[in-house]
This record gives structure tokens, C-alpha cells and sequence, in this order.
């Protein structure tokens, strides 16, 4: 190998059969909102922003209406958001932080992103600095905004004292952050960090207290307000950094949420407690002439836009089993006259768990707003009819019977609804049929139902004889541990159950149903059966492949690794795992044995079920009945190109691609795999290489990050505007082993008794006798040590030490540190925690 020159691996065209998902408006839109952000206010009210979880909506509220202007949705859990000026930035989650243009309120578009940070779901932008701060539960980071759309990353802040971030606030240049500490006594954090233009964060001060459980902050000027707990209000003056008493709301209802400005504090709680208090004394310290209102159902989140208090409420706290949701809603109140009581909003209706086709209409089982009917042409997406459900009952599952037009629902504690479908715009219930517990899952063939119910008691099957739907019989029942899903051949039903895994029943005699041998055991969540190939969505095994060609029998095919996986279907050789968060897996399934990853869906929502309507998949999302234009497209791979200096310890390798940018394409994110661990299975161990969006002109990014004798696959994904992905090119590497610097030990690190801390290395033989330098930088930047060495005259492995004292000899103070070691092929850096 000759050192110092450009290595350059060819990429060798090849074949493959992908799968390219165009996203179609949804069928339905709902949201579990989070808190308003204000974008442009007036008296009595403005426009704001609020998330749903999935995405955000463009709203307004005045005197006498709410008006919803624009939504736009995305993949990741959006928790909170921020905006500076026209651009909203949204926490999504893992999805790292996705900016919205709110430009056009009636069509919000991605201009960029900036992921591979962590599940980030707090933040606040600084407007004064153009300063966006961002947070895990456990660390904050900081960006410049130079471009809307474009951020610059200029220093994280770690936690190692294990609190928690519970909510990031702006103001001018500043950022107010409260965090909360279980461990060892209950303490709340509140820490002050001020970014001025052009220069790095600095920490100002930090407040503890020991004994609040603070769950909210607001800051509206030099007085902030906590919510913390029962204990109401407790207003705190961050000039003076002096808490006041804190002020109980309602008759001491346990607080959730807080917001205020400079007139005003409102806050809700628990028991649909709604308070609105007066500010007064010389800095507004003071809560007085106290309003109470009932809420409409129960809230959790609040914010002030102009005059009016925007409330986010939810059916109830803790979901009911199994993990689902009930309504969600936001209702407004005037803060000036809160005497006169509230307005509500239009809602979600719920959780889509299920979605079947037939004949041109999608019919949905939506966890609480019972069973939809859409139009399921690409072109159409109207809603035709709803049959809502009564009391407490939910929506689990759908069956159909196209030729006699009869839905079936698993309709939770009310049993199985047997309901006429003949006229669409009109579901008609015909009949029900009581289980013994909660009705969760259904299938049907010819005259005979399968139903699975279950609760935390135990669960079991019912197999129902529906002849004459008006009065359906239960045959017979057999007891199961946790049925979740079923599906039915001939005689045999087969149920996915989550405890005891995939079971064979003969339903021959349906007064008698039996299980044919055990099940096959591992955790089993949902199954589609199509001809005589079986599917089967699990925990921790990813899909189960069965050949089902022989009744009562399921001979196990492959099997393709994945998260945890909460739905199935198929349609021809093409299957699709429905990964929750994580969106969908298409799967090539031409040969059972050896199945591949034909792409990722980047799906807005909780995907949970789906079904093909010719090249549409219909995909339940959660809060909506998501679409797509999904079609097979036998293409040659455009080739990446890959090069890197093997003189470098971490080869630096560069990706080029010549691929055309695709119509409705902001940018390109490029991912990297690790191939031996990943198994071909996209996702499974993710790591986008650009820090930031990059633009539509890009042909090319570097790679620093890679180990020595390692192979890696590349994905170039396109970034479309209206924040999903599709697919361009990919291909494999592998890196040879070359010079690096390995891990320091131990981490954390605690030099007692003399204790050093040991940095390894590795350089090549004709490297030996070569410099090294090892620099120990602060946090903050600081250079506090500088060590030099040789490295061995035949190279190979060695280490250096350091004695956890800067270049004086003095002990340094706990906290994180990075050591930075540059020599012969190798310029890294690594952290340290140093602990005493």
C-alpha cells in the first residue's frame, strides 16, 4: 500500500428492486397536541403554531372562531417546537429537529434538518442571537442560525448527575433551563445560559431546591413561573435568583402546565382545573383575583397567544390498555374575561389501529371514533360514512365480507359488532356478539368469525358462526395468554399471540376449537396470511416467514431481522413491516429463505397496520390514515463513489454521487450502515453523515467517522418539502485497518492511588518512530494539558497516559473533558468523564 496517495474503491453498478414511496394527502388528519407557539399576535388573539405530535398546525384564534389555516406532517414524535420568525422548528424525536417554512399557513413545506443528536424533544430560540437551543431528557445543545432552515452547531452542555431536562425557555439572548433530579432526594435545577451574537454559550448561574417536583417553566420577563405539582405556582425572580411562596390554583389542584405574560399567569391541572391569576407588585411577583374554570375534558398544556389562553387537553392521563389514546382537543379562553368560560376546537378522534380495502373504500377501525369508511382512490380521499361506537367501547380491528357487504369490529369491552356495509355513506349496526373479555382482533371466512379477546387477566378466542348476522352464535371459545391478532385458512386459525407466540387452532368443530401442537414461542403481535405463505410480526425476532402449504402445520421459511414489529401485510412478493415509530419496512420477499430490505417508508404517525389498494398503501398511523404511492422499480443502482486517504487514522473516507436531484427535492442526507451488524436491514444501526441538510447542489461529503476493517453501507436519501425521503442511490465499502486511536480506560475515570488513565493507539509499522501529541481540552475549549511521546519503532500498538492534572501539576475539577491525540495517520479525539 502506498501511503499518502488517494485510495479509490470502485463501486461496481449493480441490480435491484426498490421500492419508491411517494407520500399522498392522508385520509384523515387528527392530533394529540402540544403546546401553542405564537407567530404573529393581535388583540384579542393571533395566529400560532401548536404540534400533534406528528407534525404542526398553522392556527388562528380571535373573538368568535378558531380557524385551522395549514398543517404539515412528519416522521418522529414532535413533542415541542420553536420558531424564529417564518420558520418553525420542530423536536421530532429521534428525527433530530425538522424546519418548517410557515411562509404560505395554508401550505408548510421542510427547508431542512439536523438529526443524529438523540430523541430530542425540548427547546426554545433566543431571537436577540439567533440562538436555537435544543435538548434530550439529558443534554442541551446549542446552534446559530445563519439561513433560515440552516443551523450551525456551536457547543452541547452534559448532565452527569443524572437529572432530567423537563422544559428549555428563551429570552433576548438568553436561555432559562429547568431540569429535575429523582436521586438521591427530589431537587428541581434551574440553570441560566446567555449566548451573545457571535460567541460561544456561557453558563451564568444555576438554582437547586430540593423537594419540588417541577414539571413546567414560563418566562416572560425577569420573573419566571414553575409549575411544581401541588404544591401550585411558585414564582422565582431570576434577577435576584430568589423564589417567592408558591400560590395553589383551584383548591389545590396538582398543577401540570404553566404560561404567563406581562398581565397575567395561567396554569392547568389536574381534575380539568383551569386558573388564571392577575400579576401584580414591582415586578409582577404577586398572584391575585384568581378565576377557576372546569375544562372541557382533562388539560395538559397551556400557552397565551395575544389575549387568549390556548388549552391542549386529553381523554385522560394514564391510556388505557393496550397503549392507546381517546380524544384530544384544544380549548381557548379569554384571559381578560375568563368568567365567560372557553371555546373548543375541532379534535382528534383517536388512534387508527386497523385498515381493510375492498371495492374502492378503505374501512378503519379508529380506536375511538369508531369505524370510518374513506374513498381509497389515490386521487380521492374523502371520508363516505362513520358508524362511532357507544359508551366505553373502542375500535380495535376490521374484518370484511365483501360479497355479503358485512364489517365485522373488535369493538373492545362491547364485544363484536357485526355491522351492514351496503350503504357506505350509512354503516348500519345488525348485530353484536358479547366476549368474554375486550374483543381486540377479528378474522372471517365464509360464515365462521375468529375473535380475539383478552384483558390483564388472560385472553382467549371465540369462534363465532355468523350464518345469520342478525343473530350470530358462539360456537365454542378456547383460553390463550395475550391473543393479539388473528387470521384464517380452511380449518385452521392461526392467532399471534404476544406472550406465547404463533399458535395453529382447528376450528373444524367450532363448538370445540383445539390447538394443534404448542406455539411457536416468542412474542407475536400481529400476522397476514396470504395463499400459503404466513407472516408474522414480532418483538424481538423481527418477521417470522411460515409456509403454510400443509394444514395445521407452519414450516418455518426465513426471517428478516427488525425491531420490535407491530404490524404485516403483503401483497404479491412484496411485504411490509410496520415498525411503530420507526415508520414501514418493505421487504423483498421472492425468496422466503433469504428476504431483503427493499426501503424505508417515513411514515408520520405510530404505524401499526396496512393494506395495498393496488399501488397505494393505506398505512394506520396513529392519529391518521396515512397514503402512499408505493410502486416496485427495477432500476440499476446509480453507483456511489468512495475514496479515502488510508494516511489518516480515521480514513476520512468521501462519498460522491452524480444522481439527478428528484422533483420536490430540498437537499440529500446521506446514511451509514454498519454491515455486519445491520444484516442489510435499514436502520437497525443508523448514522447520518451530514450534520446538516445538505443542499441540492451537493455532489459530495466526507465521512470521519469510519473504523478500520469495517464494511459499510451508504444510502442517499432526497429530502422533499414536505419532510419525507425517498431513496437515490446506495452501496458498500470496506475499509481496511489502518492507524487509530482507541478508547481511553477507564471512563469515568478516577485517578485515586496514583491511578493513570490509559489512551491506546495504533499505527502501522512503517509509522514507528514517529511523534505523537496528546492535548486534554476543558469542555468549555480549554487547553489544560499537553503530553508528547514516540510511538514504537515497529509500530503497532501502544498507549500514553495521563495523571488527570493540568501542565502545573494541579488536580482538575470533575467534569468531561476531550482528549485529542494527533501522530502518524491519526488526528481524533475522544471524551472523558473525570471523576474524583
Amino acid at each position: 500500500m502506498l501511503l499518502g496517495c488517494l485510495l479509490v474503491v470502485p463501486q461496481p453498478a449493480r441490480a435491484a428492486t426498490e421500492i419508491v414511496a411517494t407520500r399522498l394527502a392522508p385520509s384523515s388528519l387528527t392530533g394529540l397536541y402540544g403546546s401553542a407557539v405564537p407567530v404573529h399576535v393581535a388583540s384579542p388573539g393571533g395566529t400560532y403554531v401548536i404540534p400533534t405530535r406528528n407534525g404542526v398546525e398553522f392556527r388562528s384564534t380571535d373573538g368568535s372562531r378558531d380557524t385551522l389555516y395549514g398543517s404539515f406532517r412528519t416522521a418522529g414524535v414532535v413533542s415541542e417546537l420553536a420558531v424564529s420568525g417564518s420558520t418553525a422548528y420542530l423536536f421530532a424525536g429521534n428525527r433530530g429537529i425538522v424546519a418548517v417554512d410557515l411562509s404560505d399557513s395554508t401550505d408548510l413545506v421542510a427547508i431542512g434538518s439536523h438529526d443524529h443528536l438523540g430523541a430530542i424533544v425540548h427547546g426554545a430560540f433566543a431571537p436577540s442571537s439567533a440562538t436555537l437551543a435544543a435538548a434530550t431528557d439529558g443534554d442541551l445543545f446549542f446552534f446559530r442560525e445563519t439561513v433560515p432552515g440552516a443551523l450551525d452547531p456551536i457547543g452541547p452542555r452534559g448532565y452527569q448527575d443524572g437529572r432530567k431536562i423537563i422544559r428549555v425557555q428563551a429570552r433576548a439572548d438568553s436561555f432559562l433551563v429547568l431540569s429535575r433530579r429523582q436521586s438521591p432526594t427530589l431537587r428541581m435545577i434551574l440553570t441560566l445560559y446567555r449566548v451573545r451574537s457571535g460567541a460561544l454559550p456561557e453558563s451564568l448561574w444555576e438554582f437547586q431546591a430540593n423537594g419540588f417536583q417541577a414539571t413546567d417553566l414560563a418566562w416572560p420577563d425577569a420573573m419566571a413561573f414553575l409549575a411544581v405539582g401541588d404544591l401550585g405556582i411558585l414564582p422565582f425572580d431570576t434577577e435576584t435568583r430568589t423564589p417567592r411562596a408558591a400560590v395553589l390554583i383551584g383548591s389545590g389542584s396538582l398543577v401540570r402546565d404553566v404560561d404567563a405574560d406581562q398581565a397575567r399567569v395561567v396554569a392547568v391541572g389536574a381534575a380539568r382545573t383551569y386558573a388564571n391569576f392577575v400579576r401584580s407588585g414591582s415586578k409582577g411577583d404577586l398572584l391575585g383575583s384568581e378565576f377557576d374554570q372546569l375544562t372541557a375534558i382533562e388539560p395538559f398544556l397551556i400557552s397565551i397567544v395575544g389575549t387568549r389562553a390556548v388549552l391542549s387537553e386529553n381523554d385522560q392521563n394514564v391510556p388505557p390498555e393496550p397503549d392507546e389514546i381517546g380524544r384530544s382537543l384544544i380549548q381557548t379562553y379569554d384571559t381578560t374575561a375568563p368568567i365567560f368560560g372557553g371555546r373548543g376546537a375541532p379534535g382528534g378522534t383517536g388512534r387508527v389501529r386497523s385498515v381493510v380495502a375492498s371495492q374502492g373504500l378503505a374501512y378503519v377501525a379508529d380506536y375511538s371514533g369508531g369505524l370510518r369508511i374513506y374513498r381509497s382512490a389515490a386521487a380521492d380521499t374523502s371520508l363516505v360514512g362513520v358508524l362511532p361506537l357507544s359508551g366505553n367501547s373502542s375500535a380495535y380491528d376490521v374484518a370484511l365480507d365483501p360479497a355479503r357487504r358485512l364489517a365485522y369490529v373488535a369493538a373492545g369491552t362491547a364485544g363484536l359488532l357485526v355491522v351492514d356495509v351496503g350503504d357506505s355513506s350509512a354503516p348500519a349496526l345488525r348485530s353484536t356478539v358479547a366476549t368474554p373479555r375486550s374483543a381486540l382482533g377479528v378474522a372471517v371466512s365464509g360464515t365462521v368469525a375468529v375473535v380475539a379477546w383478552r384483558d390483564i387477566n388472560g385472553g382467549g378466542i371465540s369462534v363465532v358462526d355468523v350464518t345469520d348476522s342478525l343473530a350470530p352464535l358462539v360456537r365454542g371459545t378456547l383460553a390463550l395468554q395475550d391473543p393479539r391478532a388473528v387470521a384464517i385458512q380452511g380449518t385452521v386459525a392461526y392467532v399471534a399471540d404476544a406472550f406465547s407466540g404463533l399458535a395453529l387452532i382447528n376450528i373444524m368443530d367450532p363448538a370445540a376449537p383445539a390447538l394443534i401442537g404448542s406455539a411457536i414461542g416468542f412474542g407475536a403481535l400481529d400476522l397476514d396470511l396470504s395463499g400459503t405463505r404466513l407472516l408474522v410480526g414480532t418483538t424481538d425476532l423481527g418477521v417470522q416467514i411460515f409456509d403454510v402449504s400443509n394444514p395445521g402445520l407452519a414450516d418455518p421459511a426465513g426471517a428478516l431481522p427488525a425491531p420490535a414489529v407491530y404490524g404485516v401485510t403483503q401483497m404479491g412478493q412484496t411485504g411490509v413491516a410496520l415498525l411503530g415509530d420507526g415508520g414501514a419496512l418493505a421487504m423483498d420477499l421472492r425468496v422466503p429463505s433469504a428476504p431483503r430490505v427493499r426501503g424505508l417508508i417515513q411514515v408520520p404517525g405510530f404505524a401499526r397496520d396496512a393494506f395495498w389498494v393496488g399501488d397505494t398503501l393505506l398505512v394506520a398511523a396513529g392519529l391518521g390514515l396515512e397514503r402512499f404511492l408505493a410502486s416496485a422499480a427495477f432500476v440499476a443502482d446509480p453507483s456511489l463513489g468512495f475514496a479515502f486517504d488510508p494516511a489518516a487514522v480515521q480514513p476520512r473516507l468521501t462519498i460522491t454521487w452524480s444522481v439527478a436531484l428528484p422533483a420536490g427535492a430540498i437537499g440529500w442526507n446521506l446514511y451509514r450502515e454498519n454491515v455486519t451488524l445491520s444484516k442489510g436491514m435499514a436502520g437497525t444501526a443508523e448514522y447520518r453523515v451530514n450534520d446538516a441538510l445538505l443542499g441540492p447542489a451537493a455532489r459530495t461529503v466526507q465521512d470521519r467517522t469510519v473504523q478500520g476493517g469495517q464494511s459499510y453501507r451508504y444510502r442517499l436519501d432526497a429530502f422533499l418539502a414536505d419532510g419525507s425521503s425517498r431513496n437515490d442511490a446506495e452501496g458498500v465499502v470496506f475499509i481496511p485497518s489502518n492507524s487509530a486511536l482507541g478508547r481511553p480506560y477507564p471512563n469515568p475515570y478516577r485517578p485515586r492511588n496514583g491511578q493513570a488513565l490509559y489512551i491506546p493507539y495504533r499505527v502501522l509499522s512503517v509509522d514507528g518512530g514517529r511523534s505523537l501529541v496528546l492535548r486534554v481540552f476543558e469542555m468549555s475549549g480549554r487547553l489544560v494539558r499537553t503530553i508528547s511521546a514516540t510511538t514504537a519503532p515497529g509500530g503497532g500498538f501502544g498507549s500514553m497516559t495521563w495523571d488527570g492534572r493540568d501542565g502545573r501539576g494541579r488536580p482538575l475539577a470533575d467534569g468531561v473533558y476531550f482528549l485529542k491525540l494527533v501522530g502518524p495517520g491519526i488526528d481524533d479525539a475522544r471524551r472523558l468523564i473525570l471523576l474524583r
